[in-house]
């Protein structure tokens, strides 16, 4: 008997593939997937993305000018936007990497409400940096509503501000 169990055994051992095998082909398996999925996946940049990045700057903005009892402001270009500080009675760029320079993708739009009027926005650096947006060191910030658009989507990504600092940001349909 003894025999024949060993033969059983034998043969059970050579058919078949180990769980370390197979954990392994699952793992590669996996990590091509992935890479494949990445490799296809549109890389276009997300105006929800982007929103919510220029929400938080101007969030850490605002905390920053109460908490340092500073005047700050942020300064809107045709791509981009940065973080200013009032300094020696004038504007100048806040060289932190909190406040560095955000670049806005070029297939993206912004747009700037001021007084409920469309501003524009200078798309050249100008000698004289000057923001359209102040933070006060007493909390109080320039009433604004901001728009970010996709022109192949028919929303937008809306963030608006009150004179108390107050943020809202939210999608909203295109009219």
């Amino acid at each position: 008997m003894q025999t024949s169990t060993y033969r059983i055994h034998a043969f059970h051992a050579g058919k078949g593939f180990t769980l370390i095998e197979l954990l392994v082909v699952v793992v590669i398996v996996g990590i091509l997937t992935s890479l494949i999925a990445i490799s296809i996946s549109p890389n276009k940049p997300s105006p929800q993305r982007e929103s919510r990045r220029f929400y938080q700057v101007l969030e850490a903005a605002r905390q920053q000018a109460v908490l340092f009892n500073q005047e700050l402001g942020v300064e809107l270009r045709g791509n981009s936007y940065r973080v200013l500080q009032w300094q020696t009675q004038q504007w100048r760029p806040l060289d932190t990497k909190l406040f560095a320079e955000y670049g806005i993708p070029g297939n993206l739009a912004q747009t700037l409400w001021l007084d409920g009027l469309a501003n524009q926005i200078a798309l050249a650096d100008s000698d004289q940096p000057q923001p359209q947006i102040v933070f006060f060191s007493t909390g109080e910030v320039t009433p604004f509503g901001w728009t970010l658009q996709d022109p192949m989507e028919s929303d937008q990504w809306r963030l608006t501000a009150n004179p108390l600092g107050e943020f809202d940001l939210q999608l909203e349909p295109l009219r």
